[in-house]
């Protein structure tokens, strides 16, 4: 009896040996896509199109899965992810890669991009290519895909901005971005670095008394709620990059790797349409929400930021890049 027992468990043990490889290898592999911004807001349903693109012509393979609103933690905390591994695809900001490739700081530069038609040249230009190249190799992080946001503006809780003068001392939330911050500080304001999930508290509590942000993301943040003055300053332009770890989209087949690459492709075109029709229906919405929308005029706003082009350059040497995106027609 015993030996049969042994027996029995030896063939069983061998089963399962055996079984294991077969169901793990028919199991569909998730792939987990993060954003901090809201389920409705026009990145998150960009990235959410690529992810039903993706996993209906996969044929069961992988899934790629949103996780909107920093379910996956905030920007930095995400790319850090996929370079170790525990997140496997993003929408984030192009500004918190410049903590690892200080040269993508380029494409936040204020005032750089001179309209939406000037920015997706940009954006689809060998240009954004270079920049791409230069992320990967640093980071082991893949660009999919250069998306517009919107121009950023800014939001206060005290006071209008008429001019550069108002902004001085304000205490302006901004994000972990080096070129945003130099930027602010130029202004005279007061940059005060705070994660995106905390910023609605910290402007109704007083931590703050500004930000800036896209409209897009201000309305669906519902920011407008802890900050009633809206200025139309266009200082920058929010770019975002759909990414993958490179360590992730190496281990998949090379089928799912051109379905990938093709969803991504064609979300990076429904971008450029969404994007500009959000930006515009945002900025509506804001300006009928707000106790004072402001136009100031934006010439010594750009006066004032100059010194950054220089400095910025010779950081990062990048002199040439910036020269060829402003002289990109």
């Amino acid at each position: 009896m015993r030996k049969r027992a042994r027996l029995l468990g030896c063939l069983a043990l061998g089963f399962l040996v055996i079984a294991a490889p077969a169901a793990e290898a028919g199991a569909k592999r998730i792939l987990k896509l993060g954003t901090v911004l809201p389920p409705d807001n026009v990145i998150t349903l960009n990235a959410t199109e690529f992810a039903k693109r993706v996993n209906d012509r996969a044929k069961g393979e992988v899934e790629v899965v949103v996780y909107p609103q920093t379910q996956l933690g905030n920007e930095r905390e995400i790319a850090e992810g996929m370079q170790l591994g525990t997140v496997e695809m993003a929408a984030i900001g192009t500004g918190i890669l410049t903590n690892f490739v200080p040269e993508a700081g380029v494409t936040g530069l204020p005032f750089i991009f001179r309209g939406w038609d000037h920015l997706e040249k940009v954006l689809r230009s060998p240009l954004a290519d270079q920049l791409s190249d230069m992320i990967l190799k640093r980071t082991g992080i893949r660009t999919l895909g250069w998306w517009e946001q919107g121009f950023r503006v800014t939001i206060t809780t005290k006071r209008p901005i008429n001019t550069v003068r108002d902004m001085e001392g304000l205490k302006i939330r901004l994000p972990e971005e080096k070129v945003l911050i130099r930027t602010f500080q130029l202004l005279k304001a007061a940059p005060t670095v705070i994660p995106w999930g905390e910023v609605y508290t910290s402007l109704q509590t007083g931590v703050v008394e500004g930000m800036e942000s896209t409209t897009p993301a201000i309305s669906t943040m519902k920011f407008y709620e802890v900050a009633g003055y809206l200025a139309e300053t266009n200082h920058q332009h929010a770019v975002v990059q759909l990414l993958v770890s490179d360590k992730v989209f190496q281990s998949l087949s090379k089928d799912v790797q051109d379905v990938i690459r093709q969803a991504a492709k064609e979300a990076t075109n429904i971008n450029y349409q969404a994007a500009r029709a959000a930006s515009t229906a945002s900025w509506d919405q804001l300006k009928a929400k707000a106790k004072q929308t402001t136009f100031p005029d934006l010439k010594p706003f750009q006066e004032a930021v100059q010194p950054l082009f220089k400095e910025f350059g010779e950081q990062t040497k990048t002199q040439d890049l910036i020269r060829q995106i402003q002289a990109l027609q």
